[in-house]
């Protein structure tokens, strides 16, 4: 167990998950600091009003005063001022041991899987708040109507739980939320049986009286015994809550599921996409078997919002649309890419790739995909927290098909062009989880006072 005392210092602070947890803790009254070689523009601020102390960069010097120190994957066993806190015997805990503690407090839920992780978690983090249950809620994504990725609340906890590394299986909740399997981790996992060999252990570890909402047309998740849990079943056929229909009214999802011989249908006029009525249909799953009515959690649905950067319109530049959007894998970008089909809208979709793993493991997937997008500007590679390579996305430009095709290594030059190569779009779609989504912002706001 997390002792709730001392000083927590929290390295690689700016990111989304990490920033969450150290803000609960921070609005908790605990001391915290934290450090990051550059803290995401979309936490910097929120962390220092929460009364975060924050430095820039990795030094062993962030560590006086420390009495925890705080990890992520992101950081590497070379790091120094990691080191130097194994040096100093100064208590290390890996995020998803905070997020463990926080989740085994009371009444929790965890949503994991590849996609719609932080659109879900947000959507029954509203959902309850909506109700009157003021929910702790623990996101990775910045959730407008709840105040950002963090909210410290009386009710239950909310938390998303990054699938990526393993560290799921420490995780307990009184209920368990698996979206969907994807091959998005197998550099970590090796196969895609491993990786659901683990999901299968976060789901049957603590507490042994959890009940798991699962995706009933996921193949790997129907493939595996879950008899000694409860298990809430969501999907198209599923026989507990079936989904029997799932349009598109212009671009915002109308989905009607049945519950108990009852039908219950939800249209969100502010979501985007056939693949978010899914994420609201789980969500629906969640708060019925959270013992809630339906009708009231098809009611409180209707007026969820997607996080920032889920299909986010940022304005308009000269009568183009600027949105952006965190897709980052070939089965993220074909929802995308179906809503605009379906929608008639014209859309330039400027694509940045994520990590040089993933860039590499789905190489042929990536060709396939965006060869189905008519224009597109392909960027170089963004490492995340990889080592620079000397890898080039210029080799996918070169294999899609796309009938308008572009590449650029050079943000100043995209930022040059782009005012003349969108004329004619509805949309410019920049998609991506590096540094693409403040592309977008920066382009926006150079862009739409001369428009």
């Amino acid at each position: 167990m997390v002792q709730w005392q001392g000083r927590y210092h929290f390295m690689a602070v700016g990111g989304m998950g990490m920033s969450a947890l150290a803000k609960i803790l921070a609005q908790r009254g605990i001391s915290v600091s934290g450090c990051d070689v550059q803290p995401h523009f979309m936490t910097k601020a929120d962390l220092s009003a929460c009364g975060v102390t924050l430095f820039t960069g990795h030094d062993p010097k962030h560590l006086q005063d420390a009495d925890f120190v705080v990890y992520s994957s992101a950081i590497k066993p070379d790091n120094e001022e990691f080191r130097a806190a194994l040096d100093e015997h100064i208590p290390v805990l890996h995020r998803s041991e905070i997020l463990a503690d926080l989740l085994d407090e009371g009444l929790s839920v965890a949503v994991t899987g590849t996609h719609g992780k932080s659109s879900t978690t947000g959507f029954i983090a509203q959902g309850l708040e909506l109700l009157g249950f003021d929910p702790t809620f623990i996101g990775g994504a910045v959730v407008n109507p709840l105040g950002g990725n963090a909210k410290l609340g009386s009710g239950p906890v909310i938390g998303e739980v990054d699938e990526s590394d393993g560290s799921l299986v420490r995780i307990p909740a009184s209920v368990k939320v698996v979206l969907n399997l994807d091959d998005d981790h197998l550099p970590f996992y090796g196969t895609m049986e491993n990786l659901a060999a683990t999901v299968h252990r976060f789901i049957l570890g603590r507490p042994h009286n959890s009940i798991a909402v699962l995706n009933y047309n996921d193949p790997l998740l129907r493939g595996m015994d879950y008899s000694s849990r409860r298990v809430h079943w969501c999907g198209f056929g599923s026989p507990d809550i079936r989904i029997d229909a799932l349009e598109l009214e212009g671009v915002n999802p109308k989905i009607s599921v049945c519950y108990e011989g009852k039908q219950f249908t939800i249209l969100n006029d502010e979501i985007f996409g056939k693949h978010n009525g899914l994420n609201l249909a789980m969500a629906f799953s969640v708060l019925v078997a959270m013992g809630i009515n339906p009708n009231s959690a098809a009611k409180v649905l209707e007026e969820v919002q997607t996080p920032r950067r889920r299909q986010q319109i940022l304005g308009s530049v000269n009568g183009t649309s600027v949105m952006v959007d965190i897709a980052l894998h070939p089965t993220e970008l074909k929802a995308l890419r179906e809503v605009f089909e379906s929608s008639k809208r014209r859309v330039l979709l400027i694509f940045q790739p994520h990590r040089y793993s993933r860039y590499k493991l789905l190489f042929k997937d990536f060709v396939e995909e965006l060869s189905l997008w008519s224009d597109v500007v392909i960027t170089e590679i963004y490492p995340s927290d990889e080592p620079v390579e000397d890898t080039s996305s210029y080799p996918l430009y070169e294999e899609i098909g796309s009938r308008n095709k572009f590449f650029y290594s050079d943000k100043e030059k995209l930022f040059q062009d782009l005012p003349n190569i969108m004329n004619g779009y509805d949309i410019v779609l920049f998609a991506g989880l590096g540094s693409i989504g403040n592309w977008a912002e920066e382009f926006y706001t150079e862009n739409s006072t001369k428009s």
